[in-house]
């Protein structure tokens, strides 16, 4: 009951957002129903509760200041999550960001950053693990337009993330990512860009793949000792060729297709030497890419459309990359003045790159989803939606199918 007067309080508020408005606080409210929080299978952990009930609270502001030709883009947002059951994943998070785009004189710009949040991971990925991961970005990159249709530059950017769950420590990293480009921009207002890419990616802490007894015949909790390791870090190389293309004024293409190159750097560490076997990680070298097509059918309908391959990290602990490919369409329909139809469909295939001499077939998922949402904007700054979502995965190892379906409701108001 006080979610629903506070969802009630949110609508009697007067929301007064404005164009061009240099502070924008907001808040909103959603509640939600998932009939598989943790996208179990079906025969998986018995005595688990499944379904479950949540509120999600975000209040925050955003900031757009454009002193003469500079412009600081801020955002500040607070995240309550309470469970109606599993009260223990109950979450606080924040999330922090700033950029400033600079500009000086008529031929150079970029833009200067950082950022950090506090999430909580997904339970479609590590399943029944209640895991926070505190991530801290910083950026900056600076172009030079030698030409009214040329410009050149680069950009550096740091990652650094966290994670509480002591079975998710193998997943901290410390990552760094460089990245010159050229860019040639139509008479028409196109771009094309030839960019080169490098990501070095430290994992302080090895990945377990297996343990063995410190006793000969009866093991005590915690007496398990790791016998085999793997070093997930990685040096990788991208040669990409990206574009943004206006065919119309009804559709807009954007893409990006280059050549991957990662090398793992297969090191033990020092106080492991001796005690464990390290388990080398094949590197990868392919092509990736993705397209994305916005087509705006009519005045009042508008089409999404992307397509994708790329590489991804994996959590599996038989698996030392996964190659991630899929489909998106996601459609807007303008029904009347104040009410919106969106509708979204997904397909993606997970194909888990394995370790040399596993003994038993490699991972490889397929993970259909789909939304069905109405909105309805009673006042320009006042947005609710009801809707609902559902989604599988079929798996080619036992016990890593599910389904789910979930229903939502949210108000938000922007002041």
């Amino acid at each position: 009951m006080k979610w629903l007067l506070a969802g009630a309080m949110l609508l009697a508020l007067p929301a007064m957002a404005k164009e061009g408005d240099t502070f924008r606080p907001f808040v909103s409210l959603g509640y939600f129903y998932d009939s598989n929080l943790f996208r179990l299978d079906e025969n998986e952990s018995p005595g688990t509760q499944r379904d479950d009930r949540y509120a999600l609270l975000s209040a925050g502001a955003n900031v757009d200041w454009k002193p003469g030709r500079q412009q600081v883009v801020a955002n500040l947002t607070k995240t309550l999550i309470r469970y109606d059951q599993n009260t223990y994943l109950d979450f606080e998070g924040d999330d922090m960001q700033a950029t400033w785009n600079w500009r000086l004189g008529n031929r150079l710009s970029g833009n200067l950053g950082a950022a950090k949040s506090t999430s909580q991971s997904s339970f479609g990925d590590i399943g029944l693990v209640n895991n926070q991961v505190d991530r801290e970005r910083r950026y900056g990159r600076a172009e030079w337009e030698f030409h009214p249709r040329w410009r050149i530059g680069g950009g550096l950017e740091t990652t650094d993330n966290t994670n509480s769950a002591p079975s998710q420590l193998s997943q901290n990293v410390q990552q760094q990512a460089q990245d010159v480009g050229l860019t040639y921009r139509t008479p028409k207002g196109s771009t094309l860009r030839a960019q080169v890419r490098r990501i070095d990616a430290d994992f302080p802490n090895p990945q377990v793949l297996s343990y063995v007894c410190s006793f000969f015949s009866f093991c005590p909790p915690f007496s398990f000792i790791p016998s085999e390791v793997a070093d997930n870090s990685f040096k990788q190389t991208e040669y990409n060729l990206l574009g943004d293309w206006r065919l119309s004024g009804k559709l807009t293409l954007r893409g990006q297709a280059g050549w991957v190159d990662r090398q793992y750097k297969n090191e033990l560490r020092d106080d492991l030497v001796g005690s464990v076997v390290l388990k080398e990680r094949p590197d990868f070298s392919g092509f990736t890419g993705r397209v994305t097509a916005d087509w705006y059918a009519t005045g009042k309908t508008l089409f999404s459309v992307a397509a994708y391959r790329e590489p991804g990290g994996a959590t599996d602990i038989n698996a030392s990359s996964v190659l991630r490919t899929g489909a998106s369409v996601n459609g807007v329909w303008l029904m009347r003045e104040k009410w919106r139809l969106n509708l979204g469909a997904t397909y993606e295939n997970r194909d888990f790159k394995g370790d040399p001499g596993a003994t038993q077939p490699q991972r490889n998922d397929d993970t259909l989803g789909s939304s069905l949402s109405v909105t309805y904007t009673p006042h320009r700054a006042v947005a609710l939606d009801l809707g609902a979502r559902a989604g599988s995965r079929d798996s080619n190892m036992s016990g890593e199918d599910y389904s789910f379906h979930s229903l939502f409701a949210t108000v938000r108001a922007d002041f």
